[in-house]
């Protein structure tokens, strides 16, 4: 197993080195994301280059060392027989199929990350930021089990609720929020069209305006109906989904990273996709340049910063590839029943629990989870959707949140349209099933699988 190395360095009262900083945010960043850091760092660093895949080229990155001369040692065991010098144009035709390669592609993580650049944080801020970022979902929710978060300790408790604020000043206007209320108190507050009743409607009787129940507020705040319908028209100008604004517009562009099918012997695997990664390699020219005595220090010295960032980039890179690929692997391994299409349910899952196996930080499993996708014979999977909590039973047993949507979706599917069941029916319904969760909870999951209210799903 691959030493991966972010098991101390992740704790977050550590400062962390800037390569180590480097290293997590490509290994949390999406495929396009990458792919337009690599363009940018190919047009900036002289010394890093591709090669086309076809090419037989072995690259062996190692640890740097402070010794001058040494470091060009180093650097010149790079050199190899399988390193030919490229002509001006060949490496021009590289390079621009390169570029031609590369697709600028928005996401709402790198449209977040864009804005978070623009403000001077430390490299603990930094990470703190970069881990909410990444647990932010496509409709701009924060998506963050944030108690157990609490529970590591000393985590710092004050700096995370501090940086949340920032993010949740970004655009779009009400991402970050950790569920509806705030999503929409934070959108109003940004808008300045913040009144009293508004608030009140939001913060005290969502459920009910969820409802349709405007009578029922009306009586609850003592306004007219027609004050309640005033606000409401307000409210109706918020957006409950602000991340579809940007993720929306890459629905349908997803590269898998990773494969998982069966092999001659007809057992699952997982293999990594590493069609989407150019291969890098250091610059034959500058490796020479860094032997020649004629050649200034100064130069030496530029050519080995630039060097370095190279075999930065290649190391992070090969450790991303790694570290996907063994949590893809862990999760085969706990849900392989659902992936050899054995049973439908999956199996509850947190991070900890892989974290714990590779020996790793649990934030290093949320960022190799984050926006990666596994091809299977099922169809793609963003490697998040096999992280599913447990729901409690009334029987004791076992049972993943994954399953109780699915019964709490066949339940309404059966309904009577006329007459369609109420989240606290649905809850009974449910304690029926051996499910045990509460109302609140039916009501959540009914809006995750786009489920109206029964007031909206009756039929004349």
């Amino acid at each position: 197993m691959v030493d991966i190395g972010f098991s101390q360095e992740m704790k977050m009262q550590h400062s962390l080195a800037p390569q180590l900083y480097q290293s997590l945010e490509i290994l949390q960043m999406p495929i396009m994301d990458l792919q337009n850091l690599i363009k940018q760092e190919l047009s900036e660093n002289p010394t890093l280059e591709i090669i086309n895949k076809n090419e037989d080229v072995n690259l062996e990155v190692e640890s740097g060392t402070s010794d001058q001369d040494q470091f060009d040692m180093e650097i010149s065991s790079y050199e190899s027989d399988n390193y030919d010098y490229a002509s001006p144009s060949e490496l021009t035709e590289k390079y621009q199929y390169m570029m031609d390669s590369l697709v600028e592609e928005v996401t709402l993580q790198n449209h977040l990350l864009q804005q978070l650049d623009e403000h001077v944080l430390n490299e603990q801020e930094k990470t703190i930021a970069e881990l909410i970022i990444g647990n932010i979902d496509d409709d701009g929710y924060l998506n963050l089990n944030i108690d157990e978060l609490l529970n590591t300790p000393n985590f710092p408790e004050i700096k995370f609720y501090k940086i949340l604020k920032l993010i949740q000043t970004f655009e779009p206007t009400g991402v970050g929020a950790r569920d509806l209320k705030e999503c929409l108190l934070l959108q109003l507050d940004y808008k300045k069209m913040m009144n009293e009743d508004v608030y009140t409607i939001i913060s005290e009787h969502i459920d009910l305006l969820g409802k349709n129940k405007l009578e029922s507020i009306s009586n609850e705040m003592n306004i007219s109906l027609e004050d309640v319908k005033k606000n409401i028209e307000i409210i109706k100008l918020l957006d409950p989904k602000p991340g579809q604004n940007i993720s929306s517009k890459n629905a349908d562009y997803i590269i898998p990273e990773i494969y998982v099918e069966k092999n001659d012997n007809d057992e699952l695997i997982v293999k990594a996709n590493d069609k989407p990664y150019p291969k890098l390699f250091i610059s034959q020219k500058y490796l020479s340049m860094l032997k020649d005595k004629s050649v200034t220090k100064e130069t030496k010295k530029y050519i080995r910063e630039k060097i370095s960032k190279s075999k930065l980039m290649i190391q992070s890179i090969e450790q991303r590839l790694s570290i996907v690929e063994l949590v893809a692997t862990e999760i085969l391994n706990i849900q392989h029943s659902f992936f050899n299409k054995d049973s439908d349910e999956l199996i509850p899952l947190n991070m900890k629990r892989i974290a714990d196996k590779l020996n790793v930080h649990e934030t290093t499993v949320s960022r190799a989870a984050s926006g990666k996708y596994i091809q299977t014979s099922r169809g793609i999977f963003e490697m998040k959707y096999f992280f599913n909590p447990a729901v409690p039973t009334i029987s004791g047993r076992v049972r993943s949140n994954h399953y109780a949507k699915n019964i709490l979706a066949k339940i309404i599917s059966r309904e009577d349209s006329k007459k369609p069941y109420s989240d606290s029916k649905l809850s009974e319904l449910l304690k029926e099933k051996d499910i045990l969760i509460s109302r609140r909870t039916v009501a959540k999951y009914r809006d995750q699988l786009n489920i109206l209210p029964s007031n909206l799903r009756k039929k004349v």
